[in-house]
């Protein structure tokens, strides 16, 4: 115990003395006289009172200090998912969570025995883990569909924080299927990681789909390729049929021959989608004879099937580099048909005319059009489909034809150039710092630093003036002129990329080769950002996913606005959910406000749904949405039917700890009791009372005042 004070305990000193002195001096003679007995009563109580005020005016603070021991905590996560029915039964039909809780029950009965030192707090473990306490071994549901050894490992030390943790137990078959790598995990563990492995580490007979690849969209009538790739264990070898289903229809079949023992076989499947929309497609192969489990003989796949390409067209005002480094990305771009037409300087075109009817493309992209040569009438035909509501793309280039863009697209512009000129300056291009998180910037495979190493673009004397809706993306580095300027007005998007050589990004030195995604990626982003419908009906509800694994909650979020544009917190959002038989099924979305909804209607049946939403408020109609999602079985417990030891082993070495199996997992409690590092601490715990705020001293100062004045009164001094 101890005390501090807010100021030097030596001023204190003084201040008490200099009380002590005028209390002397006060009482030292009295009128009447007093006997010493009454003066030496009367100036104690006056002397105490200035002293106590003198104390808490120096703010004194008490400080106490308490030992007490803590005992060693033990954290025994234990494996809770479904794999661990597999790898703990002898066959298929025997794989039931009651064969997984026999094979946990000795581990976890040893672990509770009295024999282990200190404290056991047991963990179930998958894709989270939470508390167990009772009957351990009955509580576990070997349930789970995703293995996060890595979550686990990182949560629990902090849920434990404040208890004295020596030690983690990981049981487990030593499968992970999500999140980052355990081993990692158990490098930064805070204390060591022992592990014991359950189940069978023989490699049982099995067959499974390993993966399933397809693309991500597809158009009707066409053919669509499917990459299926098999995995054997302990198998005959032999032929066996590889099917493509949808809803149970056979969409194509193929014969594979799997070699004998282990190893893989891949076979190439297709199929015409027949009509457009969210589709699942199943590959499944038949059971083998032996087989450990016959829940990763299917895997499914899901893609979305479109109407048709998106189809471009690019309308160049000469033949020159940057027209070809435009066509090029294009044509390259697979859910993208470009039809190109390259003015000559007799006012003709390359590649024949302009098509009759113009209508039916989604994009029109000016790489320079339209020079002087082009005939008025064929720049207003272009002119007119963009101001008809066609998204467009202005390439600026040495060709161009200034006056013709500023008499013929000035309503479209995102800029317009404000004086006109010949000749111009090079400078390199220069992200904008508040656009950096724009959608046309989000380019895989290159950092955004890499533009300023891109080579240097021709930039016009020409002045651009940005139209106030614009926005600017991107500028000179030199003259912070505007390069890339985005406009979107009354649904209709165009852009305007000022700066013309953008040929050199195309062909770039291998010094730069870490910059070679940045001009398709750049090129390919205007292009979907331009095609980009702007969403602006009132009711806009969507699934969190467009695929559900199928232990997975679907959920759904929603917006809604009145017809002003403003949200609607009131509004009564339901929702009918169509399965592949026509079956509906109705839900109510909850109001989160601000106009937002959400609804979560739980795990459903694997299949194609099609969902309705429909906004009211007080009986009237706001609107409605629409649309699809898909939910596929989730198998990736069943992937590697086996224990993995060699695994377990590697992650307790990692963490400081020791490998054990379930035979030897009794061993445990005695190897933790000989180890100094799992033992009590005594932990030190100060406390602090500021007893200048304490009421009590108040109470006490009020008291000696009181009795001095009392005691005065009586003895009648003034």
């Amino acid at each position: 115990m101890a005390f501090s004070f807010g100021y030097s305990p030596w001023l204190l000193l003084l201040c008490v003395a200099v009380a002590g002195g005028l209390t002397y001096w006060t009482y030292r003679s009295t009128v009447p006289s007093l006997t010493a007995t009454w003066r030496v009563l009367l100036g104690g109580l006056r002397f105490l009172a200035l002293a106590l005020i003198c104390f808490l005016l120096f703010e004194p603070v008490l400080q106490q200090f308490q030992s007490r021991e803590r005992p060693p905590v033990l954290a025994v996560l234990v494996d809770d998912t479904q794999s661990m029915q597999v790898v703990t039964a002898g066959d298929t039909s025997t794989a039931r969570p009651t064969t997984a809780r026999t094979a946990v029950r000795p581990v976890v009965d040893a672990l509770r025995d009295k024999e282990t030192p200190g404290t056991t707090r047991f963990f179930s473990l998958g894709e989270a883990s939470r508390p167990l306490s009772g009957s351990i071994a009955d509580s576990l549901r070997f349930d789970g569909a995703r293995t996060d050894l890595t979550s686990s490992l990182q949560r629990v030390p902090q849920a434990l924080r404040d208890e004295n943790l020596d030690g983690i137990v990981l049981v487990s078959d030593g499968q992970h299927n999500t999140g980052q790598n355990p081993l990692r995990a158990a490098d930064r563990s805070p204390v060591p990681v022992h592990t014991v492995t359950v189940g069978d580490t023989t490699r049982p007979r099995d067959l499974r789909v390993q993966s399933v690849t397809t693309n991500e969209r597809a158009y009707l009538d066409s053919s669509v390729p499917v990459r299926v790739t098999l995995s054997v264990t302990g198998g005959p070898g032999g032929p066996i049929p590889v099917t493509l289903e949808q809803s149970g229809r056979t969409l194509d079949q193929r014969q594979v021959r799997l070699p004998s023992g282990t190893g893989e076989a891949s076979v190439n499947l297709t199929f015409a989608p027949e009509r457009a929309g969210l589709q699942q497609l199943t590959v499944r192969v038949p059971e083998q004879s032996g087989e450990v489990t016959t829940r990763n003989n299917a895997q499914s796949a899901s893609l979305r099937v479109l109407e048709r390409k998106r189809r471009v067209l690019v309308l160049g005002a000469a033949p020159s580099p940057n027209v070809s480094a435009l066509r090029r990305v294009y044509e390259q771009t697979a859910d993208t048909e470009v039809t190109a037409r390259v003015s000559t300087p007799d006012g003709t075109f390359l590649e024949g005319p302009l098509p009759d009817d113009l209508s039916g493309f989604d994009v029109v992209v000016l790489a320079g059009f339209p020079s002087p040569s082009v005939p008025d009438d064929t720049v207003q035909r272009v002119a007119a489909l963009v101001e008809d509501g066609t998204p467009a793309l202005f390439f600026l280039d040495r060709q161009t034809d200034l006056t013709a863009w500023n008499e013929h697209f000035d309503s479209v512009l995102p800029a317009r150039p404000t004086t006109t000129g010949s000749g111009g300056t090079e400078a390199s291009f220069d992200v904008v710092e508040s656009a950096r998180q724009h959608p046309v910037y989000r380019i895989e495979g290159a950092e955004q630093e890499l533009f300023e190493r891109l080579p240097p673009l021709q930039i016009p004397t020409s002045a651009w003036s940005p139209s106030p809706d614009a926005q600017v993306l991107g500028t000179a580095a030199t003259t912070s002129a505007p390069l890339l300027v985005l406009r979107r007005r009354a649904g209709l998007r165009t852009a305007a990329f000022l700066g013309s050589g953008v040929w050199r990004w195309a062909l770039l030195p291998s010094a730069l080769r870490a910059a070679d995604p940045l001009w398709p990626g750049l090129a390919s982003n205007l292009l979907r950002w331009a095609r980009t419908e702007d969403n602006d009906s009132p009711v806009r509800v969507r699934p969190t996913a467009s695929t559900f694994g199928g232990t997975e909650a679907v959920s759904f979020t929603g917006q809604v606005y009145d017809e002003s544009m403003q949200p609607v917190s009131e509004a009564a959002v339901d929702i009918v959910v169509t399965d592949s038989t026509g079956t509906e099924s109705p839900y109510t979305m909850d109001p989160t406000g601000q106009g937002r909804y959400t609804l979560e209607i739980g795990t459903l049946p694997e299949g194609t749904y099609r969902y309705e939403a429909q906004a009211q408020l007080d009986g009237a109609p706001l609107g409605t949405d629409q649309g699809e999602f898909s939910v596929a079985p989730l198998r990736i417990e069943y992937q590697a039917p086996r224990a993995d030891p060699v695994f377990m082993r590697q992650l307790a070495t990692r963490a400081g700890g020791a490998a054990y199996t379930s035979r030897t997992a009794d061993q445990l409690p005695a190897d933790l009791s000989r180890q100094d590092s799992f033992s009590s601490e005594v932990v030190q715990q100060s406390s602090e009372t500021e007893l200048w705020r304490t009421s009590l001293f108040l109470i006490a100062i009020l008291t000696l005042l009181a009795s001095e004045w009392t005691l005065r009164k009586f003895l009648g001094l003034t």
